[in-house]
């Protein structure tokens, strides 16, 4: 397995992991040609195939990126909003595969992360979402890079002109479609099946998700769903288009003969800093800035709310998932009207959805007073128990306005025994859509009359009362 055959060309990795338990590792494999020069603002092209064998085991650099205020950090309108520090090219549409298949003809269950920090910052190759202990569960894991904020996002009359499909935006997730497909062509040579792959991500990543529901362009390329934490809004394409033309201006080309030639020959240095001072000028760090996916007549064709309302969305089990912390917060008043039209619309289609609050915090932390703050869970969803990736010296950033106190959280033997329950339970519903685990196969279907949900702290427990948790905090 460590020579793998692609339809592009031959790719070799690198194992890793336990001992005895070891998978297979390739980093950077390109999904799509480098959306560069005139390929910037265009839909992704196929990748040009390669005569040798590649290898494919250092991450790929990251998509520009550079401000966002993430979710609970304070504001301070007196303070720049921060810059990333990671390497970050334009040539970003690469994914990365760990496998712990041992031949081809395995039919693993794959799971494709769709990471989060909105739809401006991130990466597919983060340390928590390539570790190696949630592919042990037995699936093909696939984490991916698409295009981010002004590049992976901005509409502008002359590119929707330029279009065939008289639309412009959604690169972005014109990518992850694109990587979607290369999962359906390739994803048997690491063992993958690709009649059964789960889409699941975080905040940003989570509405990713549910906006890939929501696009015919991406039905029948996924079969099953989780949203952590996020669901999306979507905007009307002429509002993006009319900040197109703003940004334009502020880029310097709107005068030009050629606003896009113009525009495309600006460095993607240059973009993002065109971005960082118009995010800052009109007080927008969130979940995409200035940007959001476009309500377009193509990719989407109404808000994701009105096509989940009225059963417009691909119909696949579905789980959503929110932090209890969160329901503290504005985001739990925004989050759970969307995850409840979710769950009534794949119920009234007879397909199974869960919903599940999450509630476990270390034991330094708890003490301390924090609560289960936004992306808390992902440390014990990939498996980190121990703190083998440095997550939480990371997640320190959002837990510190949660009430930790303390850099060390606590880690203990109850963190180890959710973290393998949350993954088993994630595993196996990739694995058969129902996520039953090992001493605990209860988590019944969410249903408007039992409005029953699953709640994680330290145990498991069935709850009733789903639709009311914001009212009661």
């Amino acid at each position: 397995m460590n020579i793998v055959k692609l339809d592009a060309g031959y790719i070799s990795g690198t194992t890793g992991g336990q001992h005895g338990r070891e998978i297979y590792i390739y980093r950077g494999i390109p999904y799509a040609a480098p959306p560069v020069n005139e390929l910037r603002w265009k839909p992704p092209q196929p990748e040009m195939p390669w005569a040798a064998v590649r290898e494919c085991v250092v991450f790929s650099p990251a998509p520009p990126q550079g401000t966002l205020i993430p979710p609970g950090a304070p504001k301070r309108p007196d303070q720049p909003l921060p810059k990333s520090d990671i390497l970050q090219n334009e040539d970003c549409l690469y994914l990365n595969v760990m496998t712990p298949a041992r031949d081809a003809a395995e039919k693993l269950p794959v799971m494709v992360w769709l990471h989060g920090g909105g739809f401006a910052m991130g990466s597919g190759n983060e340390a928590i979402s390539n570790f190696h202990r949630l592919p042990q569960h037995g699936v093909v894991l696939v984490t991916v890079n698409g295009r981010l904020g002004p590049l992976g996002l901005l509409a502008h009359p002359a590119l929707t002109v330029e279009s065939p499909h008289h639309t412009s935006g959604n690169y972005l997730f014109l990518d992850l479609i694109a990587a979607l497909q290369w999962v359906q062509r390739n994803i048997s040579a690491f063992g993958g099946d690709p009649d059964n792959v789960t889409i699941f991500g975080e905040s940003g990543g989570g509405a990713k998700v549910i906006s890939l529901m929501c696009s015919p362009l991406a039905k029948g390329l996924f079969h099953k769903a989780i949203a952590e934490s996020g669901s999306p809004d979507g905007m009307p394409l002429a509002a993006l288009e009319a900040m197109g033309e703003r940004f334009f201006a502020r880029l310097g080309v709107a005068d030009s003969t050629d606003p896009l030639e113009a525009a495309r020959g600006v460095p993607w240095e240059n973009v993002m800093e065109t971005d960082r001072i118009l995010v800052e000028e009109l007080q927008k760090p969130g979940r995409g800035g200035l940007w959001d996916v476009a309500i377009d007549g193509w990719f989407l064709q109404d808000t994701p709310l009105n096509l989940f309302r009225s059963g417009r969305q691909t119909t696949v089990p579905l789980i959503v998932l929110a932090n209890k912390g969160e329901l503290f917060t504005v985001a739990g008043a925004y989050l759970l009207p969307h995850y409840l039209e979710e769950l009534r619309s794949v119920s009234q289609a007879g397909v199974p959805g869960r919903a599940i609050v999450f509630d476990q915090v270390p034991s330094i932390w708890r003490k301390e007073g924090c609560f289960s703050c936004h992306a808390l869970e992902l440390g014990y969803v990939f498996g980190d128990w121990d703190n083998t990736t440095s997550f939480w010296e990371m997640i320190f950033m959002m837990a510190g306005p949660a009430g930790a106190k303390s850099r060390d959280p606590g880690l203990d033997e109850t963190d180890q025994k959710v973290s393998q329950f949350m993954m088993e339970m994630w595993t196996q519903f990739a694995r058969t859509g129902n996520p039953s685990a090992e001493g605990f196969k209860t988590w019944p279907v969410w249903e408007k009359n039992s409005d029953q949900y699953l709640y994680v702290n330290g145990t498991a427990k069935i709850k009733t009362g789903f639709s009311k948790l914001f009212e009661s905090g």
